[in-house]
């Protein structure tokens, strides 16, 4: 069981970061992948997760954060400011890309730490909504997600199975 958030601080994430990141990002996908076969993963998804880390480190419409614990990263959010379709008077969109925090860390208020992080900065840095996708079989992530303030807004579905399942 994790320890209060006061002993949480959440900063940006360094290139030192990377090994923790990823091995957080892995408990994540493990978690999809158990709630639904389509999160399997592609072949060297690891070093394209710390590439994909990388490139949302150097740009300036990406930030990454880490909740640091007592023992080192706890969790972490990407977000990214990105232009809407020019048909909307919501001209850019702030996402929230990916948020994981450690099963010892859950409920102890290091996802709404940050959230709020992530969501200063997509404000600061112009966004006019903010969205997020969470996988419907997810159902603590829907809570969380409920509790933060967040409402739907649109279905997205998939049609048919994946190429190459049932065959």
């Amino acid at each position: 069981m994790g320890v209060p958030s006061e002993s949480i601080s959440v900063r940006e994430a360094g290139i030192d970061d990377a090994a923790s990141l990823l091995k957080l990002w892995q408990e994540l996908m493990r978690l999809h992948r158990d709630l639904n076969p389509r999160f399997a993963l592609a072949e060297r998804s690891a070093e394209r997760f710390l590439a994909y880390l990388d490139l949302a480190r150097s740009r300036e419409d990406y930030r990454v954060w880490v909740a640091e614990g007592p023992e080192g990263p706890v969790g972490f959010v990407v977000a990214c400011v990105l232009p809407n379709s020019p048909v909307y008077a919501a001209r850019w969109i702030g996402y929230i890309n990916d948020l994981c925090v450690t099963a010892a860390w859950r409920g102890h208020g290091v996802g709404r730490s940050l959230v709020e992080a992530a969501m200063a900065w997509l404000w600061k840095y112009g966004a006019d909504t903010i969205e997020v996708y969470v996988a419907q079989q997810n159902e603590d992530a829907l809570r969380f997600w409920r509790r933060m303030g967040g409402r739907d807004y649109l279905q997205r579905l998939t049609l048919g199975p994946m190429r190459g399942e049932g065959d």
